[in-house]
């Protein structure tokens, strides 16, 4: 069951961007050693896609007017963000590809945070398809300290509801596949970033996307992934969770973590300049005066 679920992980990444037709989202967590951290989400919906997306609601009995400017969306996801969640402040962007927003949330306890692979829908569109779907599972978080004082993030992220391949064998499941190339020209411009920065330095992480200190968890750059039929057909026909991996090893347009558990272990964070020059001074002091 549990190759099963690295699977689905892949074609959920892929279907993320999918059901949400043509936003660039990029969310950062940022997370101290304490367990306190700042989140921050940046989402662009595709000028092309605005419309896609008012005809889902339409059809789907929602709003036909969408605003991926709102403030008030942005301060109210705060609440399904977890306990402890705060909204800081948010920007709205407005440039050729697109009009959208960047939020900025704090959270004290990086434990009660619930973070969607997925941007959430404008205007609160549902799509629910035999293989796409709006709906996410949320990604969970723990921290613990190793003896030594290390923090370590672990990041849980649960199997999706959908099945894939025929027996569950951990493979593709074809009627996403039929549906992404159905959607191939309403997705054009699709990317998908999910990444975290420790508040110290980086020490390791299980996860092979690091930058920095940038661990990414997640990206999709659906132009890339959909426009390359080999990889598509490879991707097709994998039917165990090693042959999925195979496939997606160095993938172009995509990083995906398959292991259902990411781990980052960081130090704690230095203090701040002024802090830092007080504990020099007062070492120097205490030199002295001995």
């Amino acid at each position: 069951m549990r190759h099963r679920g690295s699977a689905e992980k892949l074609v959920l990444a892929l279907a993320a961007v999918s059901c949400c037709a043509c936003f660039e989202s990029t969310t950062i967590l940022r997370v101290r050693s304490d367990g306190s951290g700042t989140l921050q989400q940046r989402t662009i919906v595709k000028q092309a896609a605005l419309a896609q997306l008012r005809t889902f609601a339409a059809l789907g009995g929602g709003r036909a007017t969408l605003d991926p400017l709102s403030e008030d969306q942005a301060r109210q996801l705060a609440t399904s963000l977890g306990a402890g969640v705060t909204y800081v402040s948010s920007t709205p962007i407005a440039n050729a590809d697109g009009q959208g927003r960047e939020a900025n949330y704090a959270f004290t306890d990086v434990s009660q945070l619930r973070v969607s692979e997925q941007p959430q829908a404008p205007g609160g569109v549902t799509v629910r398809t035999q293989g796409l779907s709006t709906d996410s599972p949320a990604i969970t978080l723990s921290l613990t300290h190793e003896p030594g004082g290390n923090a370590v993030l672990h990041i849980l992220v649960p199997p999706p509801a959908i099945f894939a391949g025929a027996d569950q064998s951990g493979g593709i499941n074809p009627a996403v596949f039929e549906q992404l190339q159905g959607l191939k020209a309403m997705l054009a411009g699709a990317h998908l970033l999910l990444a975290m920065e420790p508040q110290g330095r980086l020490v390791r992480t299980s996860s092979p996307y690091v930058d920095g200190q940038r661990v990414t968890l997640l990206e999709v750059d659906l132009d890339r992934v959909l426009g390359d039929e080999a990889f598509l057909d490879r991707l097709r026909a994998a039917k165990t969770l090693d042959e999925v991996r195979a496939v997606t090893k160095d993938a172009p347009g995509l990083k995906i973590n398959l292991d259902p558990e990411i781990t980052v272990e960081f130090t704690g964070q230095p203090p701040p300049a002024a802090v830092a020059w007080r504990i020099r001074a007062s070492q120097r002091l205490k030199a002295v005066t001995r």
